[in-house]
């Protein structure tokens, strides 16, 4: 175990890039296959979107179980690894969230989506590793980055949110336990 992870299992520190202006999304426990395909069908019907960054948020899970669905049906489960996506075009809160709706109502979001989105009013991605009692989770790599032919826009947000993304893992490696504000 490093020093700087010691601090964080001491801290508990997650730190998350927040916007409301451009559209970042959570998909857990999905292929890599089905995250490209719903970031090409996003782009293809909100050209606005820009092109989309993929990082990789987390490892499957655990091996093979069995779930039951919510009509009783019991089925072999296979955890995959969850994914970020971060779009590089400013199109504004609401549109970002008229996206997300839709979303919602074909099952690729959770409705939990919606009470978030009443409390707080934005989207949130870690970009820190995670303190749990057993592990760290490490923070969220790039996967790839998907160009979006369908419109020439680049406002940059994706070059943002990287920058944050570095900003904040020289923080975590920066802290030890000999500094005097611990």
């Amino acid at each position: 175990m490093t020093l700087s992870d010691m601090c964080r299992q001491e801290l508990k520190v997650i730190v998350g890039y927040t916007t409301s202006q451009h559209l970042c999304l959570d998909l857990d426990d999905v292929s890599l296959s089905k995250v490209i395909g719903l970031t090409c069908e996003l782009m293809y019907n909100y050209p606005e979107l820009g092109k989309c960054q993929i990082m990789q948020s987390s490892e499957a899970k655990g091996s093979a179980y069995v779930k039951i669905n919510r009509h009783g049906i019991p089925r072999w489960h296979f955890p995959k690894p969850s994914y970020h996506l971060v779009f590089d075009n400013n199109i504004g809160e609401r549109r970002c969230w008229e996206i997300m709706n839709t979303l919602i109502c074909l099952g690729i979001q959770p409705p939990q989506v919606r009470q978030i989105k009443a409390r707080r009013r934005d989207m949130t991605l870690r970009v820190s590793p995670s303190v749990y009692s057993t592990q760290i989770k490490p923070a969220p790599k790039p996967v790839m980055q998907i160009i979006n032919i369908y419109t020439k826009r680049a406002d940059g947000k994706i070059r943002d949110y990287h920058k944050f993304r570095c900003a904040v893992a020289k923080l975590f490696k920066s802290v030890s336990p000999v500094d005097p504000a611990l």
